[in-house]
């Protein structure tokens, strides 16, 4: 009988990404189930595409991936940052160019 495995579970397709990670350690070294919203990396690199559109088709991908669940964040590298209606777009360094994180802000 196969067991699971302890560490986080990444999902991967042809252009996207999903990491979660549902067990915590607490104080006590025990392990704790925690939900956390999911996100969704998507990566283009077509430079004929302008980065809303490619920001429009990660959450579009993300709708998808999980029905019922609305984005309110994205994470982009700092060169990519574009207005986008009703989402946050977030540069950050860490974040590879034409790679778009998708997923929802923790705390407003």
């Amino acid at each position: 009988m196969a067991r699971k495995a302890q560490h986080p579970a990444t999902t991967t397709t042809a252009s996207t990404t999903v990491a979660t990670s549902n067990s915590v350690p607490n104080q006590q070294g025990e392990s704790f189930a925690r939900r956390q919203p999911p996100f969704l990396m998507w990566y283009d690199d077509n430079p004929k595409t302008p980065v809303q559109q490619k920001i429009a088709a990660a959450i579009a991908a993300y709708k998808a991936r999980f029905p019922g669940v609305q984005p309110s964040l994205v994470l982009v590298n700092e060169a990519e940052v574009a207005p986008f209606e009703g989402i946050t777009v977030r540069g950050m360094s860490t974040v590879g160019r034409y790679t778009y994180w998708v997923g929802q802000a923790i705390g407003g």
